[in-house]
């Protein structure tokens, strides 16, 4: 069985309404750290690789070959995207409004359902223009949604491009975006850094390795 079959089952099976879900020890090596987004969209309460000390141990082949900076970064850089909002996105977990997937090598596009929204993730794609969703060289990928208001989603991610549909359009009823703002969390409130423009939203919201965190707004028209 693939690998991310066996993932998302496992996310599956331990997602219980009478037992929180908690990730305690993942793998460590370079498959590992995008499944935080997974866990997340089940509503995990944590989410921890095993054996990431500096100590020359090694639980290889099934961990990292060697845990150094390089092997730490890729869950590092997850870690300081959701510690930022931590918060929030357990806020929104309670509620059942936040929304997430980890890229699947064998598809390289993922729907996620949000309020009457739905999100289309893809991977691979380069920023700007159309064509087949080919995936990542790697499968690093994975996006968070989050319902903050019927039309307005927090959405986050790395490696991925995020666009978006109604659920359950009305004949000619088409989406839109009158407004992407880019910020940041800290101590509760929204920071406005800069809102995206047309070569930005044109053909999805595209999430690369750099920290991007958006409110969107969505209409129809």
């Amino acid at each position: 069985m693939p690998e991310y079959v066996k993932y998302a089952r496992v996310l599956d099976l331990y997602q219980r309404p009478d037992n929180a879900l908690f990730v305690a020890e993942t793998g460590s090596s370079a498959p590992y750290p995008r499944y935080i987004f997974a866990a997340l969209g089940h509503q995990a309460i944590g989410f921890s690789p095993f054996g990431l000390d500096f100590t020359g141990y090694s639980n290889y082949p099934l961990g990292a070959l060697k845990i150094d900076s390089d092997t730490l970064e890729p869950f590092a850089r997850e870690y300081r995207l959701v510690g930022s909002m931590q918060t929030e996105l357990a806020r929104l977990s309670l509620q059942g409004k936040l929304h997430g997937v980890a890229e699947d090598p064998a598809h390289h596009s993922q729907t996620l359902t949000a309020g009457r929204w739905q999100a289309v993730v893809s991977y691979g794609l380069q920023s700007f223009g159309y064509g087949t969703p080919p995936g990542n060289p790697q499968a690093d990928g994975g996006v968070l949604i989050g319902e903050l208001a019927p039309d307005e989603l927090l959405v986050t991610g790395y490696h991925a491009r995020v666009t978006f549909e109604l659920a359950a359009p009305k004949d000619g009823e088409k989406t839109q975006l009158p407004c992407v703002e880019e910020g940041f969390y800290r101590d509760g409130a929204w920071h406005f850094l800069q809102v995206w423009n047309g070569d930005q939203t044109d053909y999805g919201l595209n999430f690369t390795s750099g920290t991007q965190v958006l409110h969107v707004r969505l209409a129809t028209y």
